[in-house]
Order: C-alpha cells, then sequence, then structure tokens
C-alpha cells in the first residue's frame, strides 16, 4: 500500500502527544465501556447492516476494544490497531483470539484489503491536510464497494489546535480538528467516497456526534 510522509516534526509531536494522552486515559477508556455499550451497539448497527458474516473489517483507533467485541459477536473478522499500548492492552484482554495491532495508522504497512473500516473519534485526532491523507488511505485499503463508518463531533465551525479532553478526570491535552458537516462530507466526497447516509446522534455525556455511512465505489 501507500505510504505517506510523516517527517514534518509537527506531525511526530501530535502523534507523540497522542500516544503518551491515550495511555493515560485507558483506564478511564476502560470504565466508560458499560455507559458506552448502547450507543456502540447502534452506531455499529448502522455500519453492520451493509454488510455480510465473514467480511474483513479494519477498526481505526480501536481503544479498548468494544466495538471489536461486538463485530466479533456478529459474524464479521476484525483487525483493530490503535496507538496506545494501554489500549492496545485492553483490546487484546477483551479480544484474545482477535488481530489487535500496535501501530500507527499512517505508517503501519497493512498486508491486506478490507471490506469495511469502522473509524470513530479518529479523523479529528490530525490537523486537516494530515487527516486528507488518512482519508485517502482508507480509500485505497477498501475493496471496491467498501464501506467506511466514519463519525466526529459535530461542530458549526472549522477550527484545529491543541486542546484538553475536559470529559475525563485526567484533563490530558491532544490535538483536535474540529470538522463541520459540509466540510468532512466535502472532504469524503473529494477522496472518492459515494455518501451512503449521515446519522446526528447523541451519546450519553451529551456530545453530538456526525456519523457518516460511505462506499468505495
Amino acid at each position: 500500500m501507500n505510504q505517506f510522509d510523516t517527517s514534518d516534526n509537527n506531525l511526530v509531536e501530535i502523534q507523540k502527544v497522542n500516544r503518551a494522552t491515550y495511555d493515560n486515559l485507558a483506564n478511564e477508556y476502560e470504565q466508560r465501556t458499560k455507559t458506552l455499550k448502547d450507543v456502540t451497539n447502534y452506531a455499529l448497527s448502522l455500519f453492520i447492516k451493509h454488510l455480510s458474516m465473514g467480511k474483513e473489517i479494519l477498526e481505526t483507533g480501536c481503544a479498548v476494544g468494544l466495538a471489536i467485541k461486538i463485530m466479533e459477536k456478529k459474524g464479521l473478522n476484525v483487525t483493530g490497531i490503535d496507538i496506545s499500548p494501554k489500549m492496545v492492552k485492553y483490546a487484546k484482554k477483551r479480544n484474545p483470539k482477535s488481530n489487535i495491532i500496535l501501530g500507527d495508522f499512517l505508517t503501519y504497512k497493512f498486508n491486506k484489503t478490507y471490506d469495511g473500516i469502522f473509524s470513530f473519534a479518529f479523523v479529528h485526532l490530525f490537523p486537516k491536510k494530515v487527516a486528507l491523507k488518512v482519508l485517502q488511505k482508507m480509500y485505497l485499503l477498501l475493496n471496491p464497494g467498501g464501506i467506511l463508518y466514519i463519525g466526529t463531533s459535530r461542530s458549526n465551525e472549522s477550527y484545529e489546535g491543541w486542546e484538553e479532553k475536559k470529559d475525563y478526570e485526567n484533563k490530558e491535552k491532544r490535538f483536535r480538528k474540529h470538522w463541520t458537516e459540509k466540510e468532512l462530507e466535502n472532504a469524503l466526497t473529494k477522496t472518492g467516497f459515494k455518501k451512503l447516509d449521515l446519522y446526528i446522534i447523541e451519546d450519553p455525556f451529551k456530545k453530538v456526534w456526525m456519523d457518516f455511512v460511505v462506499q468505495k465505489p
């Protein structure tokens, strides 16, 4: 697969901070799994309805592996990747038979393509110029007809920069890109995806998400 240039010092710093931040938040993520189970099930139902049993799925930013467990129970073959060693440790414990990769999605050399990609709360961790490369790599990793489920919090304006995760006890900083609905839709379309659905979902913590379901022609 094509790899992207990650020599930019800013991106190296962003990934370094993200790795440390999500390591420090892993315990809190694990504690939230029961609260987030229902909304995760719902989001996955909107993704899985476009797939059939036995399909190969990639989850980017798989965190503690809650979505992987649900998808595996639905008969999908799931590979997960996350940059945080502590998140991956939880994910492997929850899904001992699943293929879970500790690595950076942008630089990792995948040896296969997929029928679907589940990417929730991931694209907003990069500056827009890098996020566009993330979308391009997802497009390349999908088989023709493949489905991408991509979600991020809804914003009325476009901006990016360093922020604290104020909704967690460990108020860790990380890079955050805020996407408007039209902005993300345009980015997906320019990448080559065909829009199938858009869902606006409020989670148990009162955060509002916009989740696109798109397809590689």
